[in-house]
C-alpha cells in the first residue's frame, strides 16, 4: 500500500452519490450547489448530514434559512451540475445561468431541479464546524422519489459526474 492525500482517497472510493443541495436565496430564488459529502444518519427519527464549505452561500443559506432540500439529480444534469460547482451562489444565479428546469414539491417551499430521483425536505438542527467545513445534521420531513430518473454519481474523485452505469466507461 502506499501512502495517499485525501484527493487521491476520493478516486478509491468512488463513484460518490451526488447531490444537489437546493437552498432559498434572499431574493426567494432557489441556490443549488453540488456536493458529495452527504451521509444518512438515523431511521429513528430520520435524519441526514452533508457537509458544505465554510465560506460557501449554501452553509449560509442553510443556517440563516434552517431549511433546505438535499436532491439526487438526474442525468440530464450532469453538465449543469459540473458547471454549478465551478460557481458561487454568492455572486451567480445558478439555476437562471445554467438553465436549469425547476419544480416545486409539496411542503417543500423550495424549488428543485425538474429532473430529480430524490429529494430530502430537511430543517437544519445543527452546524458543526469540521476541519475547512460545516456539518449540518438535519431532520427529514418529507422524502420524494422518482425511479424513471437515473441519479448521477461523481467519479475519479469527482472529476467526472454521470449516472452509475455509465461511470465505468
Amino acid at each position: 500500500m502506499k501512502e495517499l492525500n485525501i484527493m487521491q482517497a476520493t478516486q478509491y472510493t468512488s463513484p460518490n452519490p451526488l447531490t444537489l443541495i437546493c437552498t432559498r436565496n434572499e431574493d426567494g430564488s432557489t441556490n443549488v450547489a453540488p456536493i458529495c459529502f452527504v451521509s444518512y444518519l438515523s431511521f429513528q427519527p430520520p435524519m441526514i448530514g452533508f457537509a458544505a464549505g465554510k465560506q460557501s452561500h449554501t452553509a449560509a443559506r442553510t443556517q440563516t434559512e434552517k431549511k433546505a432540500v438535499i436532491t439526487v439529480p438526474g442525468k440530464s444534469l450532469a453538465e449543469k451540475v459540473f458547471a454549478c460547482g465551478e460557481s458561487s451562489g454568492k455572486d451567480t444565479a445558478k439555476v437562471s445561468e445554467f438553465g436549469i428546469e425547476m419544480k416545486e414539491i409539496p411542503d417543500g417551499g423550495i424549488q428543485i431541479p425538474a429532473d430529480t430521483r430524490l429529494a430530502f425536505v430537511c430543517t437544519l438542527e445543527k452546524a458543526e464546524e469540521t476541519g475547512d467545513h460545516f456539518f449540518h445534521i438535519c431532520s427529514i420531513e418529507k422524502i420524494y422519489g422518482d425511479d424513471t430518473v437515473d441519479g448521477l454519481y461523481a467519479w475519479n474523485g469527482f472529476g467526472k459526474v454521470a449516472p452509475a452505469e455509465e461511470g465505468n466507461l
